[in-house]
């Protein structure tokens, strides 16, 4: 049997403000919050692809940053150089270097309003189309 992702799960201090994040940053769609509830809220990408932003448990202690970085969002960019401006436009601050990678390709991460690590990718060839 095979599986598909529905959608990556990120624990917040503030599920809400979080999404609306995502949403003015990444231009993300607010896709659900149950009926009557604040949280969970469920937001979508262009794509189609969800992410859920549930709340973190009252005296909960988050790893170490390098730690956090292997749990990460990825989304991708036809332009590297223009969205890295627009994403600094939007007030993002990059603490690390953009790297190159196979075929062409560059990664630079950034994180979100909690500190999330966000990992940008352009690829010149999509290795696995």
């Amino acid at each position: 049997m095979k599986y598909s992702i529905e959608h990556f799960g990120i624990m917040a201090e503030d599920p809400a403000a979080l999404a609306a994040w995502y949403q003015d940053v990444l231009g993300f769609d607010e896709l659900f919050i149950p009926p009557g509830m604040t949280t969970p809220v469920f937001v979508r990408d262009r794509s189609g692809f969800i992410i859920e932003f549930f709340q973190m448990p009252e005296g909960f202690r988050w790893p170490e940053d390098q730690i956090r970085k292997a749990q990460h969002l990825c989304i991708t960019a036809e332009d590297y150089e223009q969205t890295l401006k627009d994403l600094e436009s939007k007030g993002i601050v990059f603490r690390e270097e953009g790297v190159d990678i196979f075929q062409g390709g560059k990664v630079r991460f950034f994180q979100d309003l909690e500190g999330n690590w966000i990992h940008l990718v352009y690829r010149k060839q999509v290795p696995w189309d």
